[in-house]
């Protein structure tokens, strides 16, 4: 509540702020979800309800729909019993430091905010077109007909021994089942681990390979270049150097590898764990992106 409550106030200042909610498949996340919008309507914001999404989606369409913040109701790849809350600026980007700090100040009562009152109070709106459009940007970015292909989906349900962390049971599904690739995802589908037609994983490493190969082969990999973290595989860099393609190491964390791809307007970068950045397409990691580019 007091976190939905600051960002209305910080963001208002005299008009209704304009927030998005997005939420993953916890059980908590009803909860999280009517407490961070009942504190923000509470400090006069209207807030828009986009219920069980993709994390990209909420930083997609906070910029697209021009909102003042987007806060996304998800623990990731985490067990099904945590929750967690990913607060995104107007940009789509992972909410300032700053702005942070400010909140927990807040929340431990060391500074306080106006409650708003009488005609200022915000309202709650169910948002369902949200995600309409955001499956109409995905549609949009990659031309291919996959007729005749059979696809295995771990869509990580509430994160119990499946998804991204635990794809043994795909594998085994593609191996036994005549799939031409299988795809999971973590809980809030920000990250993509693949497996192909043998049942072999291709982590963030193999996906990073081989979308860079595929943008220098078609002349879409700016300035030669791939951003990995520390963590990335040595293989990754003698198998990029073989083909003639750069890379920049950051330090762990898309956060990091994000901010380098801005700084040098980079295509492709990531982390072996799944975490894929197209930055000409989005500025975070989508899960859903990444296995489109690895179709195509």
């Amino acid at each position: 509540i007091k976190i939905g409550q600051y960002v209305a106030w910080h963001y208002g200042k005299n008009r209704h702020a304009k927030i998005l909610i997005g939420k993953d498949t916890r059980l908590s996340s009803d909860m999280f979800e009517m407490g961070l919008a009942a504190g923000a309507a509470s400090c006069g914001a209207n807030v828009y309800l986009l219920d069980v999404c993709p994390t990209p989606a909420v930083a997609y369409l906070v910029r697209k729909e021009n909102f003042d913040c987007g806060i996304m109701v998800s623990a990731s790849h985490n067990p099904f019993h945590d929750n967690g809350i990913k607060l995104f600026n107007h940009e789509g980007y992972k909410m300032n430091p700053e702005v942070e700090a400010e909140i927990e100040k807040y929340i431990d009562g060391e500074i306080s905010v106006e409650v708003a009152k009488e005609e200022h109070i915000g309202s709650v709106i169910n948002w369902n077109e949200g995600l309409e459009l955001y499956e109409s940007w995905l549609k949009s970015i990659v031309h291919m007909d996959l007729s005749g292909m059979r696809i295995a989906l771990d869509l990580a349900n509430i994160n119990t021994k499946c998804g991204s962390t635990h794809p043994e049971e795909l594998q085994k599904m593609v191996k036994d089942g005549d799939f031409h690739a299988g795809f999971a995802f973590d809980g809030d589908a920000d990250r993509l681990i693949a497996v192909n037609e043998d049942g072999e994983l291709i982590d963030g490493d193999h996906t990073m390979y081989i979308c860079g190969k595929y943008m220098k082969d078609h002349g879409k990999l700016n300035s030669n270049v791939v951003v990995t973290t520390v963590m990335s595989n040595l293989g990754l860099y003698h198998a990029l150097k073989e083909n003639g393609i750069d890379y920049e190491q950051t330090a762990v964390g898309d956060k990091y590898v994000f901010e380098c791809m801005r700084e040098h307007n980079y295509s492709v970068g990531g982390e072996q764990s799944g975490h894929i950045i197209f930055y000409e397409h989005a500025n975070t990691g989508d899960g859903l992106l990444t296995a489109l580019k690895l179709l195509e």
